[in-house]
């Protein structure tokens, strides 16, 4: 899958920030498990918190705690 031209991965976001997802990236198992904790396009997420290599992200209303490699392959626009 193609990256869209402005988007960046969810890892590099800041506190507070609210983003759309525009594309999932990595491998079929990596997709599939993002999309079964509830990563889709189009879904809105803000990342609550950055500690090390641990994000706590909210994904349409739903709080996970992420890895950083992980938040890698989450394509995200910011919103606003």
């Amino acid at each position: 899958m193609s990256t869209p031209p402005h988007s960046t991965p969810l890892s590099q976001c800041h506190t507070g920030q609210v983003s759309q997802i525009v594309a999932l990236n990595g491998n079929l198992e990596i997709k599939m498990r993002l999309v079964n904790l509830g990563f889709h396009t189009h879904s809105v997420v803000e990342m609550i918190l950055t500690r090390g290599q641990n994000l706590v992200v909210s994904v349409d209303g739903s709080r996970f705690a992420i890895d950083k490699k992980i938040a890698e392959f989450i394509q995200v626009e910011p919103l606003a």
